[in-house]
C-alpha cells in the first residue's frame, strides 16, 4: 500500500494514562464513600468513555443520582489532566518519521473532546494532528463516523490508512470504517483482545511499529 495518513488512540497507544485515569475515578470513589479500584481495573476497562468506566468503577448496588456522580467526575478529570501522564517510549520517533514522509496524522479517542485537545496540545504541539473527541461531532468509537470524517478532510480513502490503537473499540472502528487495523500491546488491551476484534498486525513495542511504517 501507500500509506496516506494515520489514525491513532490516544489513551494507552500515544500516552500512557492508567495512573491518571485510576486517580481521577478513585478520587471520586473515595470523596463518595465507595471502595476504590486497583490499577488491573482500569487497565481492562478503560476505552469506552467517561459514563462507561463510571458505571463500571461504582458499585453494583448503587441506584443513586448518576449524573451528578458523573459531572463531579468530569471536574475532578479536568483538574488533573496530564497531571500523571507520559508518553510511552519511541512515540516521537515514529511521529517524527509519518511527519518526514508527509503522512497526515489523526487522533480519534472516547476521551472527552475538549481533554483530547488538551492532551495533544501539550505533548504533540510540534506535529499536525486533527483531534476528535467524545462528545464532539460524531458519535464515539466503534461507531466509525468519525474516522470516515476524517479520511475525507485528508482526501485519502480508507484503504490508504491505518487505524492504530490499544483495544477491540479501536480495531473495531478501523474495520467498521474500512481501514488497516493495527494492534499495540503496550497499552491496556490483551493479544487476545486485538486478534478476537480481527487486527491485521500487532505490535509489541513502539520500534516495531516504527520498522513497519518504514517498509510501506
Amino acid at each position: 500500500m501507500i500509506l496516506k495518513a494515520v489514525i491513532f488512540d490516544l489513551d494507552g497507544t500515544l500516552i500512557d494514562t492508567t495512573e491518571e485515569i485510576g486517580y481521577i475515578f478513585n478520587e471520586l470513589l473515595h470523596l463518595n464513600g465507595f471502595p476504590k479500584r486497583d490499577r488491573q481495573f482500569y487497565k481492562t476497562n478503560i476505552g469506552n468513555g467517561v459514563e462507561d468506566l463510571l458505571s463500571k468503577s461504582l458499585p453494583e448496588e448503587y441506584n443513586g443520582d448518576f449524573s451528578s456522580l458523573l459531572v463531579q467526575v468530569k471536574e475532578i478529570y479536568a483538574e488533573n489532566l496530564n497531571k500523571r501522564s507520559t508518553v510511552f517510549d519511541g512515540i516521537f520517533d515514529v511521529l517524527e518519521l509519518l511527519k518526514t514522509n508527509q503522512v497526515d496524522i489523526g487522533i480519534i479517542t472516547n476521551k472527552m473532546h475538549h481533554l483530547a485537545v488538551r492532551c495533544v496540545d501539550k505533548f504533540f504541539q510540534g506535529y499536525q494532528i486533527k483531534t476528535m473527541g467524545a462528545e464532539y461531532l460524531f458519535p464515539r468509537k466503534p461507531n466509525p463516523e468519525s474516522a470516515l470524517a476524517m479520511a475525507s478532510d485528508f482526501a485519502h480513502l480508507p484503504s490508504e490508512m491505518l487505524f492504530i490503537g490499544d483495544s477491540s473499540v479501536d480495531i473495531t472502528t478501523a474495520r467498521n470504517a474500512g481501514m488497516i487495523p493495527i494492534g499495540v500491546l503496550w497499552g491496556n488491551g490483551t493479544r487476545s483482545q486485538l486478534k478476537n476484534a480481527g487486527a491485521d498486525i500487532l505490535f509489541e513495542t513502539t520500534k516495531d511499529l516504527e520498522k513497519y511504517i518504514r517498509r510501506l
